[in-house]
């Protein structure tokens, strides 16, 4: 059972927000809320992988994987700021790349 007035305790973001926004307040937001939002922030954000697994990495590889994480953090702030527009080109963006990645083999 999903507790939608739950309350993260070092921000005050609340459950509910996250719901209509699809982002949260503050990293520790992740641990407050993690049973309630872990499969939809997969969907939402595209990040159910965890950088320390993957090899090491070179070249445009390693840039196209920064590339990846810098329009995540751009798509997060521009929903915080309210710039739906840009954060629907963003998650195309986002999309593309994280094609790219797989074709060379990064499942993300």
């Amino acid at each position: 059972m999903i507790v939608y007035d739950k309350v993260c305790k070092n921000c005050g973001f609340r459950l509910s927000e996250y719901y209509n926004t699809f982002m949260l307040g503050c990293p520790h937001c992740y641990q407050t809320f993690e049973r309630e939002i872990s499969e939809s922030l997969k969907k939402v954000q595209y990040q159910n992988f965890h950088t320390g697994k993957i090899p090491r990495l070179q070249g445009l590889d390693r840039e196209l994987l920064d590339e990846y994480k810098k329009l995540i953090s751009e798509k997060e702030k521009a929903g915080l700021e309210g710039r739906f527009s840009e954060m629907a080109e963003l998650t195309n963006q986002i999309f593309e790349l994280r094609e790219e990645l797989k074709k060379r083999g990064l499942e993300l």
